[in-house]
Formats: structure tokens, C-alpha cells, sequence
């Protein structure tokens, strides 16, 4: 699997002194549904609530993790511990006016990092992997929905506010 390495900061911490990242494969599964879970959990989502989105999720990203619509990136240290990731799903969809001509849709997702890893930079490079990805792929527009704690990276990165809303229904 395809591994490059990006420099960690120097601030005197006992991290290693690099970081490789990895494309995630089918034997990721547990630890992309562990992201997942926690990045819920850090927007406040109760852990019964969190049990049932690692549950319902599994099956999905199992399938399209085989099928190869789920692409991910890890920040891995030199022991091979995840520390931060970053998923990608492509789904067909329809068309839009910004890319008329593809009906699939790519949508960044699971971007999360562990806590004693945050403020090095990890996320937005992995978001670069995926920005890369999609350019290499020839997506116009690359989709997320970002909480209040990831929107100041993402609009740092290029990323704008859409005219996306939502209703919930009860």
C-alpha cells in the first residue's frame, strides 16, 4: 500500500519524528467505524445514539470499502498506530450545474484525529489526500458537512458555506 511520509512538528513532544500516511484497506473497517464514533462523540451525540450509527454504518462501509467507493487516508506513526484519518465516499447520485457531466458524488467524511495528535496539521493533510484524489479523478467539486469544530480548517482549505439545508422530521 502506498505510504508517504510528512515531517512532525517540533514542539518538544515525545511524538515520533515523522509520520507516514497510508490508503486505508478493507481490514480498516473497525478503525474507520472507531473515527467515526468518536467524532460523533466529540460533537456531543450520546453513546446509545453512537452504538447504532457503528452498527447501522458497518455493513455500508465494509461494502464499500470492497467495492473500492470508500477511499481513506491514515496518519500512521512508526509502530503503525493510527493517529488521525480521513474518508471519501463516491455515490452515484445526478448531475449538478458545477460538474454537468458526472453523476457521482464524492463526500469527504470521517475526518478525525486523536486528541493527544491534534494541532499538527494531520487533518488538513489528509483533507489534501482526498482534495488530490478527487482532482486526479476528475471531480469539480468535492462535498462535506462540516460540525462547528472542523469548519474553520475546512474554510482555511478553500471550502465554502452551500445553500444546503435540513429539515428533521419527528
Amino acid at each position: 500500500m502506498p505510504t508517504s511520509r510528512i515531517a512532525a512538528p517540533s514542539n518538544g513532544s515525545a511524538t515520533p519524528s515523522g509520520i507516514d500516511i497510508r490508503e486505508t484497506t478493507a481490514g480498516d473497517l473497525e478503525e474507520i467505524l472507531q473515527h467515526r464514533r468518536l467524532m460523533f462523540r466529540d460533537m456531543g451525540h450520546p453513546e446509545a445514539v453512537l452504538d447504532v450509527i457503528v452498527e447501522s454504518c458497518r455493513p455500508q462501509i465494509r461494502r464499500y470499502l470492497a467495492e473500492g467507493s470508500y477511499r481513506g487516508w491514515f496518519a500512521v506513526v512508526h509502530d503503525g498506530r493510527v493517529t488521525a484519518g480521513v474518508g471519501l465516499i463516491i455515490t452515484p447520485l445526478v448531475s449538478v450545474p458545477l460538474a454537468p457531466e458526472n453523476v457521482n458524488r464524492a463526500c469527504l467524511l470521517n475526518v478525525y484525529t486523536y486528541p493527544e495528535f491534534r494541532k499538527r496539521g494531520l487533518a488538513c493533510e489528509l483533507t489534501h489526500r482526498a482534495i488530490e484524489y478527487c482532482r486526479a479523478e476528475g471531480f469539480k467539486v468535492l462535498w462535506l458537512h462540516a460540525s462547528k469544530y472542523g469548519r474553520p480548517l475546512y474554510e482555511s482549505m478553500g471550502f465554502e458555506a452551500t445553500n444546503e439545508m435540513k429539515l428533521i422530521i419527528e
